[in-house]
């Protein structure tokens, strides 16, 4: 049984597209704010499993392209900043091996390429005993070691959307399996689980490509593990989290939010901006900046004193209603609040 690199052994749906609602609510549960462009973000989704089954990456015997994906679904949204697979290679491909992070298109294969970063053949784990050269699944898996990659640039991804790690070896010397007469096993693996095992990785599912043949389901989900970078800002008296915070419309509200990266209290803060929705009043909905501005004030960004972000709310000129106030961090809303002016 050769192991997995052209046509498909199994088929086994569609399962990287249609997800039961169980399982997306599931992957939500505990998700955190947005991020910005950092470095060395915290674990997000993984299938550390692997055994059993090699994905190989490189050139077909008779010449078609061979690559290896796994679809993922992002449980935080921010920035992918890095991923940790189990490669290693086998005799000489000549390449580098590509990684790259792509979208997702209408039928649930990779898209666009959102970011790549190609790994020199010299930095992944070389393996050329008899183990590694068995294509079989029983294969030697005890030299397989999870590689860090950075994903440069990072990728903005969102809670609750796929998308796909793809790796590719394109212009590899001949062959993958070395069949024909005077070659050698030329190729890199990726390791993982076989069976179609969902409780492996639920949220996607692994794909092979061919080039005479594009993008078909595999019989296995390959070992990953994707970093996020996030921040999540937490709203600081005298607004109350709970939302139950009344203030007169007559004066001055303070808005004041502290600030964590990937989970840790952080004093280093980047520029921010504030933004106001109107959820109940006179008239809903997003509410002109000018509208809550004190001449004090710098437009809609936060000023920063201290380890805090501190924004002065104009609340005469909001008038009576309740209000969601938010903070932005790149655009992207990291944090907010509930209040009532009366």
């Amino acid at each position: 049984m050769k192991e997995e690199s052209g046509m498909a052994t199994q088929i086994r749906g569609t399962r990287w597209v249609l997800l039961k609602p169980a399982l997306v609510a599931a992957a939500l549960l505990g998700l955190v704010a947005p991020g910005s462009t950092l470095a060395a973000g915290a674990i997000d989704q993984e299938q550390a499993s692997f055994g059993a089954s090699k994905a190989l990456i490189g050139t077909d015997q008779y010449g078609p392209d061979v690559r290896q994906a796994q679809v993922f679904m992002a449980g935080i949204t921010g920035d992918l900043d890095q991923v940790d697979l189990p490669v290693r290679v086998v005799g000489d491909p000549g390449v580098p091996l590509l990684v790259e992070i792509r979208d997702l298109d209408g039928g649930g294969l990779p898209g666009a390429v959102l970011s790549s970063f190609p790994l020199a053949q010299g930095s992944v784990p070389a393996c050329n005993t008899a183990g590694c050269n068995d294509d079989h699944p029983t294969g030697d898996f005890s030299t397989f070691s999870f590689v860090s990659v950075p994903v440069s640039p990072p990728v903005a991804v969102t809670a609750g959307t796929q998308y796909a790690i793809v790796l590719s070896a394109t212009g590899a010397n001949f062959d993958i399996y070395g069949d024909m007469i005077g070659r050698t096993k030329n190729r890199y693996d990726w390791a993982g689980v076989s069976g179609g095992d969902e409780a492996a990785y639920p949220y996607g599912a692994g794909l092979g490509y061919r080039s005479d043949l594009g993008w078909y389901p595999s019989n296995a989900d390959r070992a990953f593990k994707t970093h996020v970078s996030y921040y999540a800002a937490s709203i600081e008296a005298p607004i109350n989290a709970d939302g139950s915070s009344n203030f007169k419309a007559k004066g001055t509200v303070p808005v004041r939010f502290s600030l964590s990266l990937n989970g840790t209290a952080t004093c280093s803060l980047p520029a921010a901006t504030i933004a106001v929705t109107r959820t109940s009043g006179a008239q809903t909905g997003p509410v002109n900046e000018d509208t809550y501005l004190f001449a004090a004030d710098s437009g809609s960004n936060f000023r920063i004193a201290g380890c805090q972000y501190t924004y002065n709310l104009n609340s005469r000129g909001l008038g009576s209603g309740t209000y969601l106030v938010e903070i932005r961090i790149d655009g992207r809303s990291v944090g907010s609040a509930t209040l009532e002016l009366r």
